[in-house]
């Protein structure tokens, strides 16, 4: 199954990492402000801990001064943002030069946290799953660009939240959230794969190189040189997880540890 992401629909998948020069960018940031949508660049060099995530966002999408600057507040933030003159406009943020962002500890939950708030914001469900009519829908969804790193070479860490599942299509990587826990979110089931990429653990952590790099292809979808990328980004986190002497909670019960 192809998926094909979205800058204009209520749909997922809310996160794409991608090349500037990606056609289907400049299609759908065309289209967005065609319809009226806003289309915001933030630079991902500037975002090199939590801290200055919080800071690049509440400059330049004008946060009101009650913003906590934590990942929740985030959230909330996001999911009713109506900039200033900008009523309940439709809205991507590109996260431009955001090569840097594979080396940060906290990917999978800033992913996470984006992906939460387009979720509320194109949805608009209650607790029960039920649309929430006194709240308009808007599209919102996020992009990282990235210069001169493959996308692939997002997926490991992408996808370390619970919540988050991931894909890879045409190049792209798309993440979104299961309708195990979000409500109207996409299946937990192929073309996505949700959670910690922790299904090739044991063979990793055996030294069946091969075999872990099928895994990776066959979960994913993707190419056999994508499906190496993800393996040594998988590896390298497991190594810094036996040398901090840290359970490997994301992995299987019966993987070594």
């Amino acid at each position: 199954m192809m998926i094909t992401p979205t800058l204009t629909e209520h749909r997922s998948p809310w996160v794409v990492f991608t090349s500037p020069a990606d056609p289907w960018l400049a299609s759908e940031t065309a289209a967005l402000v065609q319809r009226n949508g806003l289309v915001l660049r933030l630079a991902g060099r500037e975002m090199l801990d939590p801290a200055s995530v919080f800071r690049t966002f509440a400059r330049e999408l004008s946060f009101l001064g009650y913003f906590g600057h934590n990942w929740d507040a985030l959230v909330d933030c996001l999911q009713d943002w109506h900039g200033p003159g900008h009523g309940n406009q439709d809205l991507a943020i590109l996260i431009e030069h955001a090569d840097d962002l594979l080396n940060s500890d906290f990917l999978g939950l800033f992913v996470s946290v984006l992906a939460q708030a387009a979720w509320n914001s194109n949805l608009r469900l209650d607790a029960d799953g039920e649309l929430d009519e006194w709240r308009p829908r808007t599209a919102q969804h996020f992009v990282f660009l990235l210069d001169h790193t493959a996308p692939a070479a997002f997926t490991e860490k992408a996808a370390r939240d619970m919540d988050v599942a991931v894909a890879l299509a045409d190049g792209r990587l798309l993440v979104t959230l299961t309708d195990v826990d979000w409500p109207g979110g996409d299946p937990a089931s192929a073309p996505w794969t949700a959670g910690p990429l922790s299904f090739a653990d044991e063979e990793i952590l055996s030294g069946m190189t091969i075999k872990g790099i099928k895994l990776f292809r066959d979960h994913l979808g993707c190419s056999i040189h994508e499906a190496a990328a993800i393996l040594q980004s998988r590896s390298d986190h497991l190594v810094r997880q036996r040398a901090q002497q840290l359970p490997l909670t994301s992995a299987p019960s019966d993987s070594p540890t």
